[in-house]
């Protein structure tokens, strides 16, 4: 019996997360209109292959240029670094580091729609550590490049027609 009320209610629980809309986070999916999309960009890039990758994973076709189908083009990727804050000897002691790109979407007999994708993060300067600094950076922007494939599919995915 006590089974039974345990199944009950998790079965009410599901239900009831179901119904409100709830999804996992990185279930993205396209909307109809964005299933067959061309991509447009330089590829030969890390940050082209990651926007490719999370679009087949939202349940894209990436197909070559008919006329007829959306086009996505990412452009390129802009970073600047600023001083966030100064130690008391005037040295840097930690910099703001700002990413960006935009991407337009083009689509048969509609306006093209432009879209940008920011980021700022900071990171410490360790000038005595100048190699550990670079390695930190570089990291820094994989994960910048990462979240903005991201954001472009769920800003995608969030488009209605």
């Amino acid at each position: 019996m006590l089974t039974r009320i345990k199944a009950l209610v998790l079965l009410t629980l599901t239900l009831m997360l179901a119904g409100c809309g709830f999804q996992l986070r990185g279930g993205d999916s396209l909307p109809p209109e964005l299933q067959r999309l061309v991509l447009d960009g330089d590829d030969k890039t890390q940050f082209y292959r990651l926007v490719s990758a999370r679009l087949l994973r939202a349940g894209a076709q990436l197909v070559e240029n008919d006329g007829d189908t959306p086009v996505l083009t990412i452009g390129d990727l802009s970073q600047g670094n600023t001083t966030a804050s100064i130690q008391p000897t005037g040295d840097t002691l930690e910099y703001a580091a700002r990413f960006g790109t935009r991407f337009t979407l083009d689509l048969p007999d509609e306006p093209r729609q432009v879209f940008n994708v920011t980021f700022n993060r900071s990171f410490l300067d360790k000038s005595d550590q100048a190699l550990a600094s670079s390695r930190e950076q570089q990291q820094l922007r994989e994960q910048m490049e990462l979240e903005a494939a991201e954001q472009i599919v769920r800003q995608l995915s969030r488009l209605s027609f």
